[in-house]
């Protein structure tokens, strides 16, 4: 029976979560919100993301595998970059189950952001596919379209009623 219960709440958890990005609450997302990385890159291939706290990964292959950079970011050429962005975290709040979201300024976000990068739990798997479907997003969409304006990436609850959607905006978008 518990094993029937549990099937039920994660399809419907799935279903909910494969529809929230065309629900217009995450319209009014804040877009102000902390910055958590810079992504530049010098060509189709070869680019960096720098994340709020000085920390670098790197890319070879546009963008599809990210890694760690050891090697200090002021020691990176970007001066001859193809494009870079700034990318803004953004947070909502709900407290009745997902029916409605509203602005979460209650604290800093820096520890939902941080969700996106290195932690003794994921390494820097979940960095790198947040990273993936930034710069896929950037390329394959119209820049007016997203500058600015927040995309949710994906939602967090403690219970049945409290959670948070984290989502992403770009801004400073630059091409050469």
């Amino acid at each position: 029976m518990n094993t029937v219960k549990n099937i039920c709440v994660i399809l419907l958890l799935f279903t909910s979560l494969s529809f929230t990005q065309s629900k217009p609450y995450w319209q009014n997302a804040p877009t102000t919100a902390t910055k958590i990385y810079s992504i530049e890159f010098t060509d189709e291939d070869n680019g960096c993301a720098e994340t709020k706290l000085g920390e670098v990964l790197i890319t070879t292959d546009g963008g599809n595998h990210w890694e760690v950079n050891l090697i200090p970011s002021e020691s990176i050429d970007i001066s001859q970059h193809q494009w870079s962005a700034d990318i803004y975290c953004s947070v909502m709040n709900t407290t009745d189950g997902g029916n409605t979201w509203n602005q979460y300024n209650d604290e800093e976000q820096d520890h939902f952001c941080q969700v996106y990068f290195k932690n003794e739990n994921t390494s820097w798997q979940t960095a790198e596919e947040f990273l993936q479907k930034v710069v896929n997003t950037i390329r394959s969409n119209d820049l007016e379209s997203l500058n600015n304006k927040s995309t949710q990436c994906t939602e967090y609850y403690t219970d049945m009623d409290n959670g948070w959607a984290l989502g992403w905006c770009v801004k400073n978008y630059k091409t050469n």
